[in-house]
């Protein structure tokens, strides 16, 4: 698993470490280094795939100038990022930095790249889907060329569900209920789906054109609706639960804002389905503005389906000079906070406390 990332002088941080878990947590205030802690370890391991397997067209992240992304108030000549993986008992780490390049891009340099990240990195993926994620249309994109790719923005998660949803999911260890519900990809989308939103999906590929079409049914019926003509959270969360399933034990899922359209007890629901998959070997990423999301991972904790060992829940935001101040917030056995930053969803007893007149 990446066990620790380390960023530098870049944005708005001025230095910031992280240990990770097989589930993270970052939360915050608006423009904190939520989104730049998350490029930085994305274009960690873009530029570690292109060092070690050289052909690699993979791209996460574009940066753009060096002075553009430097941390202003610092006035560093470098950026430094690092990653730590471990592996049973060993820990192995890269190091890298940017420096500024020609006059539109900054220059990444391996300091150095030990073996055991190398290894983590070309065998495993890391699956990423930004804020910017692809809502409802008519039809969707067939992935041709590279046909187990999701897209940073989940435009080919129904190409993936179309191609290979009669097939076993990628990663048995991730079947819920396999003997019931049955270890197909289909099967398994449609009962988290169902336990989310109370909804299945199916795809029709239309090969002369490339194109996949998306219906859904409500699970008490068995019509089926175009995309447009049921709610939007639907289509968004499809899209994440298809992602989530198309990994394998050990990658690394990171979503953005997984909330979007989506209601509180879906919000709730969808972090026991991220638990599930995490026990299993998935590590998980998430960046949120959502109380639901963060209280979902203090739920699992309490009801012992999350080890607290297992997660790492930070807090961001800035200080008057507008530099990223990140807190690591403790919880223990109970899924209580031993330590509350003000700022961590403080906002719905704030607004209580005024319409009870405190």
């Amino acid at each position: 698993m990446v066990s620790r990332i380390l960023v530098d002088g870049f944005k708005s941080i001025d230095r910031a470490e992280l240990d990770l878990g097989m589930f993270t947590l970052l939360s915050g205030v608006n423009s904190a280094g939520k989104s730049s802690i998350i490029q930085a370890f994305l274009y960690m391991v873009q530029m570690q795939k292109q060092h070690t397997q050289k052909e690699t067209d993979s791209e996460y992240v574009v940066l753009g100038k060096f002075a553009d992304i430097r941390n202003h108030v610092k006035g560093n000549k470098e950026i430094l990022f690092e990653m730590d993986v471990k592996k049973g008992t060993t820990t192995s780490a890269s190091v890298m930095r940017l420096v500024s390049g020609d006059s539109f891009t900054a220059a990444a340099q391996m300091l150095r790249s030990e073996e055991g990240v190398n290894d983590y990195v070309s065998a495993h993926n890391v699956v990423y889907l930004s804020a910017d994620r692809i809502g409802v249309k008519k039809a969707y994109d067939l992935n041709i060329e590279k046909p187990r790719e999701i897209g940073n923005h989940g435009e080919y998660a129904y190409s993936f569900l179309g191609m290979y949803g009669q097939e076993p999911i990628p990663e048995s260890a991730f079947a819920y209920d396999s003997e019931t519900v049955g270890m197909s990809l289909n099967n398994q989308v449609n009962y988290w789906l169902d336990y989310l939103l109370g909804f299945h999906i199916q795809t029709d590929i239309v090969t002369d054109v490339d194109q996949v079409i998306a219906m859904y049914s409500n699970s008490q019926n068995n019509r089926y609706y175009r995309a447009g003509n049921v709610g939007t959270g639907v289509t968004y969360i499809a899209a994440l639960v298809i992602a989530a399933l198309s990994c394998k034990a050990e990658d690394v899922l990171v979503i953005e804002n997984p909330e979007i359209h989506l209601h509180p007890r879906a919000q709730s629901r969808f972090v026991e389905f991220l638990v599930y998959i995490s026990n299993h070997g998935l590590q998980v990423i998430l960046e949120t503005h959502s109380d639901h999301i963060y209280n979902g991972v203090r739920k699992c904790i309490k009801k012992r389906r999350l080890l607290k060992d297992n997660v790492a829940v930070y807090f961001l935001e800035l200080d008057t000079a507008m530099q990223t101040e990140l807190y690591k917030i403790r919880l223990n056995q109970e899924g209580a906070e031993e330590n509350h930053p003000y700022g961590l969803f403080d906002q719905f007893d704030d607004d209580l406390d005024e319409l009870l007149g405190m």
